[in-house]
């Protein structure tokens, strides 16, 4: 079980690098700014339940909401962060 958290604590990383770049590099008229935070936000909150164990279990059923949310917003539809949070739900689902 430690290996797929390590795995999953490097994709939530991975996913928060992304975030954190769009965050840095945006332009004056990026529309999504409140929704970017509140995803590193819960990024980083998955995160701190990882690390503590409080993550609960998908039972390959429940998903974290990560991709629909970005979907909602992104652009374009094969951007990065969307990629990434996509891994980090299809992992969730797989093995934890």
């Amino acid at each position: 079980m430690q290996n797929k958290t390590e795995e999953f604590i490097k994709l939530l990383d991975k996913a928060l690098e992304i975030a954190e770049q769009i965050r840095r590099d945006k332009q004056p008229e990026f529309k999504h700014s409140e929704r970017l935070n509140n995803l590193i936000g819960a990024l980083e909150s998955i995160k701190s339940k990882t690390l503590i164990g409080k993550l609960e279990a998908s039972g390959g059923i429940s998903t974290l909401g990560l991709s629909r949310e970005v979907a909602d917003w992104i652009e374009p539809l094969d951007s990065p962060l969307l990629k990434a949070v996509g891994t980090i739900e299809e992992y969730y689902q797989k093995y934890l």
